[in-house]
């Protein structure tokens, strides 16, 4: 059952105080190994996991507007036959590189920048 608007502003307000202390914004208190090693405090996970809060470090981890962003396999990246996995530029929209390729050519017909037809022809991306 979901928890009602009256849980989650209490859960708000007692994050916001908590995080809010001397002792959070000072990194003072116990610290576990993991702490020490990642930079990462984990126990603030921990302490909100009962409303679905995960700590993630590493690549992958951040949101980013880079096409050259790791998709990590929990957030549907799959490992091609090297072992590497893909970026986010593999996912740009519908249709691939190619549909990009003729559309800005459509659309931007004198641009030196797009493919005319000759070279979309040439490069196998028109028939």
């Amino acid at each position: 059952m979901a928890p009602h608007f009256e849980e989650l502003r209490k859960a708000a307000y007692d994050s916001e105080k908590d995080l809010n202390s001397y002792q959070a914004k000072q990194g003072l208190g116990n610290k576990s190994d993991s702490t020490l090693e990642s930079g990462v405090n984990e126990n603030a996970a921990q302490r909100f996991a009962e409303y679905g809060a995960e700590v993630k470090y590493g690549p992958g981890s951040t949101a980013s507007g880079s096409d050259h962003r790791k998709i990590p396999e929990d957030e549907g990246g799959t490992r091609d036959d090297r072992g590497r996995l893909p970026t986010a530029g593999q996912f740009k929209g519908t249709g691939g590189p190619e549909d990009d390729v003729k559309i800005d050519s459509e659309t931007r017909g004198g641009d030196q920048d797009t493919l005319n037809l000759q070279d979309m022809k040439r490069r196998g991306v028109a028939e």
